[in-house]
């Protein structure tokens, strides 16, 4: 059993992480749902000085590139490419169990109630990074992030976004990459949060973790940012 959730974690990474306890994952098999398309270059670009934003920055209409839709239907793809990516990779995996970790992650309800209470939505690619790299902090800190700078961070994340440079690299997309860039970095969240909620308590490995899932996602330090 332990085999199969070896495979699960930091979807932005190439990093295989095993942990001890039955609820594990590793992003190993999934980096192959769309990882290879310069995804760890774009969310650098996107998050370039994301911190540094003092919150009086005019903030940027939201646009087209920064428009997803994801409904349930794209979640339950998405899982089952994961399942289907970890079957492969090792076929005495339990299908029934992934299936049942992943859904355990409630990763839609999650997003979706996180951006709300941040004062975010979950219908702009914006919100959902800024929503992702919020919920991060907490997990790494143990604290509520303030909303305003929540808030401030999606707008640095948003002109960002608007920058021709960005927008070009966003634009070289399908619109299915584009689900599979921002399901990945959800889904890194949540598998991770369910982890940590199993396991009880946030250990150093967890808070490795975290610091490596927020680096590749462009956040180069976790620990020493502000929210």
């Amino acid at each position: 059993m332990r085999s199969f959730f070896h495979h699960l974690l930091l979807l932005f990474s190439g990093v295989i992480i095993g942990l001890p306890a039955i609820a594990q994952y590793d992003a190993g098999a999934t980096l192959s749902l769309g990882m290879g398309h310069g995804y760890n270059a774009l969310s650098q670009s996107v998050m370039s000085n994301a911190f540094k934003n003092n919150g009086n920055n005019a903030v940027s209409k939201s646009n087209n590139a920064d428009y997803i839709y994801l409904g349930a239907s794209n979640y339950s793809r998405f899982e089952e490419k994961i399942t289907k990516s970890l079957m492969e990779n090792n076929p005495k995996n339990d299908k029934n169990k992934i299936r049942s970790f992943l859904s355990s992650t409630r990763t839609m309800f999650h997003f979706n109630t996180k951006s709300r209470a941040y004062g975010l939505k979950d219908t702009y690619l914006s919100d959902l990074l800024a929503t992702g790299i919020a919920w991060n902090w907490e997990m790494y800190h143990q604290t509520k992030a303030d909303n305003k700078k929540v808030v401030n961070l999606r707008n640095t994340i948003k002109s960002n976004m608007a920058k021709s440079t960005v927008k070009s690299q966003i634009a070289k997309l399908s619109e299915d990459q584009r689900r599979e860039w921002i399901l990945s970095f959800m889904y890194n969240h949540s598998m991770l949060a369910q982890t940590i909620k199993q396991s009880g308590k946030l250990s150093a490995t967890h808070k490795r973790q975290l610091e490596e899932m927020a680096k590749n996602a462009g956040v180069p330090d976790i620990a020493t940012v502000s929210l």
